[in-house]
């Protein structure tokens, strides 16, 4: 549900014409890269070969890099979705386009079920899959693709697909990056905050327990986190998490609110009265609740920071390094501590 919540959203955004692109300088390869290294596990577990393949060297583009990833993982899921055998192939290449303007295209392939004209001709309309028995099989909710190419669009370029029936499909990602400048990239270095630059050591070799029932929000904050050294359990609801507590040290907890089985609300409260040693673990409260006087409810539960979703990785990695660093407190509400 929450899925196809956030799907109906940037849908409802893109056609209202608010959806925004926010491009900065950054390494397009290993935007690329990190986002296929998230599916890397689920390839496997079907038995799938998944490859990344790049040039030796692009030099930093301007670009908006969750957007990119969100373009590419909906392609590389689609790809593993309908792949029951053999590979997928994620293929980046760019061309120049001017002095300083460059044509970026990731192509994924796969070896997977293929499609026929008709069903191409429908792919990228809103809630609409290849075709009805295809939508029964493999389930979706039809929307990543128009999204894909929406954003794609958005961004220059375009999303092109070519298929055949039991032999598999090509998709491209196309999309316009300027090079950055030497310049440029000196120039928005000191705009990451303070917080941000000076603090990633606490973070290095961290054991963080990620709790959030939404597997996209797991794949995303790891991939934020994994590249500055944490090591990261994940569980999928409160229950899990308190098991994972009862079995191995942790460092941090981050804490989805609202999960099945048991939510963060009853999760907190179990960690702060706890006779155990996690009880004044750092745990931080990661939650679409964005209304005024959230965070001050959610802190009174017992949690040592708040962050709304969308999670803002620079706001992430500043509040667990401040909360990792060697000295810092966990200060539990009055109602857990009996004063």
């Amino acid at each position: 549900m929450l899925v196809l919540l956030n799907d109906v959203l940037d849908l409802s955004k893109i056609e209202a014409g608010k959806l925004e692109i926010v491009t900065a300088p950054g390494d397009v390869t290993q935007t690329i890269g990190g986002t296929v290294q998230l599916f890397r596990a689920q390839a496997e577990g079907k038995g799938l070969s998944l490859m990344f393949d790049a040039p030796a060297k692009l030099p930093p583009m301007h670009h908006d890099p969750d957007r990119v990833r969100q373009c590419v993982s909906n392609l590389i899921s689609n790809a593993i979705k309908f792949t029951s055998s053999g590979s997928v192939t994620v293929t980046l290449s760019a061309k120049a386009h001017g002095e300083t303007e460059h044509i970026v295209m990731v192509q994924v392939r796969d070896t997977g079920i293929g499609m026929d004209e008709v069903a191409m001709s429908r792919l990228f309309s809103a809630f609409s899959q290849g075709d009805n028995s295809t939508t029964r099989r493999f389930g979706g909710t039809g929307l990543g693709l128009a999204i894909s190419r929406a954003l794609a669009r958005k961004m220059g370029g375009d999303i092109r697909v070519r298929s055949k029936v039991g032999v598999g499909s090509s998709f491209a990602l196309l999309f316009r990056a300027e090079e950055a400048s030497a310049e440029t990239i000196q120039q928005v270095a000191p705009a990451v905050p303070r917080a941000v630059a000076d603090t990633h050591e606490p973070l290095r070799g961290a054991r963080i327990l990620l709790t959030d029932d939404n597997a996209l929000n797991r794949k995303i904050i790891r991939l934020m986190l994994t590249p500055l050294g944490c090591e990261i359990t994940e569980a999928a609801n409160g229950q899990e998490a308190l098991d994972h507590l009862h079995a191995q040290d942790f460092d941090l907890v981050l804490l989805d609110a609202h999960m099945p089985v048991m939510d963060g609300v009853e999760a907190i409260r179990r960690i702060r009265m706890t006779h155990e040693h996690w009880r004044t673990l750092p745990v931080i409260a990661l939650t679409a609740d964005a209304m005024a006087g959230d965070r001050e409810k959610y802190l009174a539960m017992g949690m040592s920071e708040y962050l709304s979703k969308p999670v803002d990785k620079q706001a992430l990695i500043a509040t667990m390094s401040e909360l990792l660093v060697p000295g810092s407190t966990v200060a539990l509400a009055p109602a857990l501590t009996g004063t």
